[in-house]
């Protein structure tokens, strides 16, 4: 069986990522590392709140049937939870808050409904993509 051939490249480029490391760096307080840990639990709960209360409004909207003032009550409480829960977010976490947007969201959940679906086309390289591209626009302006 043969090597790869960039398997030496590869350990060159891990090897001169190590070299950033400056020598003096030591793991931080065991006070620190608890309150990281414990902000990234906060993280994670304000997205399971965003995910559990955007599942409920869409199982909301595909349920026409459900009487008008219990939709709108459970309706009323979902969005309150995932508006409380994106606000967490924010404070916690504002560089990427924009992710648990209720645009974004959707947006996430329609790519993974495509991917699971098959709906989407890999490519093997940037040539390739780029390529695919140039077809496309030749068959629009035909």
């Amino acid at each position: 069986m043969a090597l790869p051939a960039d398997l030496h490249e590869q350990l060159e480029k891990a090897e001169a990522r190590l070299q950033l490391v400056p020598a003096e760096e030591t793991p931080p307080a065991e006070e620190v590392r608890n309150q990281v840990e414990r902000w990234q639990e906060h993280v994670q709960e304000a997205a399971q709140a965003i995910r559990r209360a955007d599942d409920v409004i869409e199982q909301l909207a595909g349920m026409p049937d459900v009487a008008a003032a219990e939709r709108d009550s459970v309706l009323a409480m979902a969005r309150s939870v995932r508006a409380e829960a994106l606000a967490v977010m924010q404070r916690l976490n504002p560089d990427q808050a924009w992710f648990w947007t209720e645009e974004w969201q959707f947006g996430q959940r329609r790519a993974e409904a495509d991917v699971a679906a098959g709906r989407v086309t890999s490519f093997e390289s940037d040539e390739e993509f780029f390529a695919a591209l140039r077809a496309r626009r030749r068959d629009a302006d035909a």
